[in-house]
């Protein structure tokens, strides 16, 4: 049942930056906007945290996804970005 909830919050994360970024135009239009920036970054942080607590056997099931890849960036972001 947890699996459930995690993928409608990885859902949710992506409809958001989905939204954040719905009006904007280019990379430089993105750069220049602190608030939509950290709003981006703030979910994708939930989503590799999200990802990392679904169960093995929903991974194992939807191999196309790079699992290790969503969760490496959460790491990143947590750990090495300095914005």
């Amino acid at each position: 049942m947890k699996d459930k909830t995690y993928v409608e919050r990885l859902i949710k994360y992506a409809e958001k930056i989905m939204n954040y970024m719905k009006d904007i135009e280019s990379f430089t239009d993105f750069q220049n906007l602190d608030e939509k920036i950290d709003a981006v970054i703030l979910n994708l942080e939930q989503i590799g945290e999200t990802a990392r607590k679904i169960s093995q056997g929903i991974k194992d099931q939807f191999m196309n996804i790079n699992w290790t890849n969503i969760i490496g960036l959460r790491n990143m972001i947590s750990h090495d970005m300095k914005v």
